[in-house]
């Protein structure tokens, strides 16, 4: 399958990143509890960093998912502009104007001012 049908099938996806965190919390008689583990959601929006605290493990899981489904999309998309480029590239050395004949090669033998 070519990277575009690769694209076209990729599930849901979010752009950003998910970290694990612990909090510890100490109880009345002094005593430090942890929590967790939770996790962090970040991405920019508008220049600005937005976050959401995701405490189920299985919503963080799918927020993981979907953050690595997005990643092989930046993949995918890099390598169709890389073979795109590659594509330019050669269609420019075909068909550029320096690779045409020059005027001068072009003209038939005998052609062009008369003899003095």
């Amino acid at each position: 399958m070519g990277r575009i049908g690769q694209i076209a099938e990729l599930p849901a996806m979010r752009r950003g990143t998910l970290r694990p965190f612990a909090q510890t919390r100490q109880r009345k008689d002094g005593t430090l509890v942890q929590r967790g583990p939770y996790w962090r959601y970040t991405r920019k929006q508008k220049g600005k960093t937005v976050g959401r605290h995701i405490g189920q493990e299985a919503l963080g899981q799918l927020y993981e998912q979907q953050i690595q489904t997005f990643r092989r999309l930046e993949r995918l998309c890099e390598q169709l502009v890389e073979t795109s480029e590659k594509m330019a590239d050669l269609i420019a050395e075909k068909k550029g104007p320096w690779n045409r004949p020059s005027r001068s090669a072009s003209r038939p033998s005998g052609s062009g001012r008369a003899a003095n």
